[in-house]
């Protein structure tokens, strides 16, 4: 009586096949999603300035002094007027969990962490300054930085923007240390 069935030989062909396959498609995939990513991360901060204006122009804390939102989320944010609360709004609750520096957790949006920028470097238009003026009220621009959250997993390139709209973008390599200025520097080019 003949058996049916198949080979050790044909089943380990099989899986050599599955592997050399997928040595193929994994990279290829984790690239583009990498890809999503830094496009999101540009799309979060162009989504960043227009909140930010906005937040300027409308006074939204009523303390007749015309401000920029000095962090994503808590009180006085560009998503709460009320820590706690969400009912300001002007970017979404993904955006704002995803302040901070890059730590790995699952609080990034789209591989992302971001930083509200408080000051600009010697590069920046204008030279250096501060965007907090003497009362502690952002009122003279406004920045924002976008790292990767897992370098060389969800993204490689940092991106930066200010008030002017610009946004730069570079690989700060994997022991690179979070923006804390806007300072485009001869290393960061305009992204496209």
């Amino acid at each position: 009586m003949k058996s049916k069935g198949f080979t050790l030989i044909e089943l380990m062909i099989v899986v050599a096949i599955i592997a050399i396959v997928a040595a193929i498609a994994i990279p290829n995939l984790i690239r583009s999603r990498m890809s999503a990513n830094e496009t999101a991360a540009v799309a979060a901060c162009k989504t960043f300035c227009t909140a930010e204006d906005v937040y300027r122009r409308t006074d939204y804390n009523l303390d007749g002094v015309l401000e920029y939102a000095q962090t994503l989320s808590g009180t006085n944010s560009l998503y709460e007027l009320v820590a706690g609360s969400g009912n300001l709004g002007l970017i979404d609750k993904s955006f704002a969990d995803a302040e901070g520096v890059p730590t790995g957790t699952a609080s990034a949006k789209s591989g992302y962490v971001f930083n509200v920028l408080r000051s600009a470097g010697p590069n920046a238009s204008g030279g250096a300054r501060n965007f907090v003026d003497g009362s502690s009220r952002m009122t003279l621009g406004y920045g924002l930085s976008a790292t990767p959250n897992q370098y060389d997993g969800t993204g490689r390139n940092s991106f930066i923007i200010d008030n002017g709209g610009t946004i730069y973008e570079t690989d700060l390599g994997i022991i690179a240390v979070h923006p804390f200025t806007f300072d485009p520097s001869t290393f960061w080019v305009v992204a496209e």
